[in-house]
């Protein structure tokens, strides 16, 4: 049975992470001392941040469950997130019941009750989201809204065991407000990187809390590019404030490794002279000999040519990612004005990749 949480104790969780205490503080110092038979932390992680987004009734509203001619001895009310009384169960003394009452109550009409199916699967998936070369300051959120809601489409499709969302790889165009240059130094044109990290921190919120309400682990990875890594790296320290380090890897490694189940995957920008697809296969068993040697199914994911290709060497399935983002003067240069623009998104179970989404 669904264990009831009183409507005090939310209100309490939200008002201590309004006035700035973590998510863990909330949980240790206050929610497993205030309910019984408490929730796992990352139950309620997902839980607080569910409560913060909905409008919470007071006290007046709660006290207002009950029938006109009828006393209320124990009521329970439900409520929506409005504050709108939807229905109420009393519980009445034989002594005030009427009978005749209650016959008509039998025999009168009632309004049917409206069922709204919702989604429940086995928490068996894990859900990547390399949204490699997005270049905010090229295109900004009128553009990416769409691609947004989409994603938030499929998180919220089911309920995941683990959604894992690297991020990095050229999510801003310019390495500073100032000049438009990469991390280099390379000249390039200069974009409006105040709105692009403005815009793009609404876009990156929305993605990680709907991913913490839909799954069991959310795994934000810092994954370098070569136009941004200064200002990314930056940005990522927000994230890290926001959502904790259990949550959010702000380490510098050049590669890093997902591994769910028998499956492992390298992530890389692949922007170095060395980062070729055969060598990318052969530079996966020597960074994570580990995770090579236990996964059955074994794949790289890079980007930064902004088209996609593949590449199946010995069993190493090497993928340059395509991007969703706008044509910039460097891959109009590079003649790339004909590939497809969309992100991939790709859904694995435990055993082995089930499906590419394009985004």
């Amino acid at each position: 049975m669904r264990k009831v949480i009183p409507i005090q104790v939310k209100k309490e969780c939200c008002r201590l992470r309004a006035e700035g205490k973590t998510v863990k503080e909330i949980y240790r110092e206050y929610y497993i001392t205030a309910v019984d038979s408490p929730a796992e932390f990352n139950s309620f992680r997902r839980m607080l941040t569910r409560w913060m987004g909905q409008h919470l009734p007071d006290d007046t509203t709660l006290e207002c469950g009950t029938y006109e001619g009828f006393v209320a001895h124990d009521a329970t009310v439900q409520v929506s997130k409005t504050g709108e009384i939807i229905q109420a169960w009393i519980k009445q003394k034989s002594s005030d019941l009427n009978p005749e009452e209650f016959i008509e109550a039998i025999r009168g009409n009632v309004e049917p009750f409206v069922y709204e199916p919702r989604q429940y699967s086995i928490a068996d998936r894990m859900l990547e989201i390399p949204l490699f070369d997005m270049h905010w300051g090229v295109a900004f959120m009128d553009y990416y809204e769409p691609v947004l809601n989409e994603l938030l489409d499929l998180i919220t499709s089911r309920t995941w065991d683990k959604i894992v969302i690297p991020f990095g790889q050229d999510f801003f165009h310019n390495d500073s407000i100032i000049n438009g240059q990469t991390t280099k130094g390379t000249a390039i044109e200069k974009v409006d990187m105040m709105r692009a990290v403005r815009e793009g921190k609404t876009f990156m919120y929305a993605l990680i809390d709907t991913a913490l309400q839909c799954a069991n682990e959310v795994e934000v990875l810092y994954s370098a590019g070569n136009h941004d890594r200064s200002i990314s790296w930056m940005f990522m320290q927000v994230l890290l404030e926001r959502y904790g380090a259990d949550v959010v890897d702000d380490s510098l490694e050049y590669r890093k490794v997902v591994t769910y189940g028998k499956n492992s995957i390298m992530l890389t920008h692949g922007d170095s002279k060395q980062a070729t697809a055969k060598n990318l296969a052969h530079i996966f068993p020597i960074s994570f000999a580990e995770e090579f040697a236990n996964a059955d199914v074994r794949e790289v994911h890079a980007g930064h040519l902004h088209h996609e290709a593949e590449a199946d060497i010995f069993g190493v399935m090497v993928r340059r990612l395509s991007s969703g983002g706008k044509v910039d003067s460097w891959s109009d240069k590079q003649d790339f004005v004909g590939s497809h623009r969309r992100f991939m998104v790709f859904e694995w179970d435990r055993q082995k990749l089930k499906s590419i989404h394009y985004i």
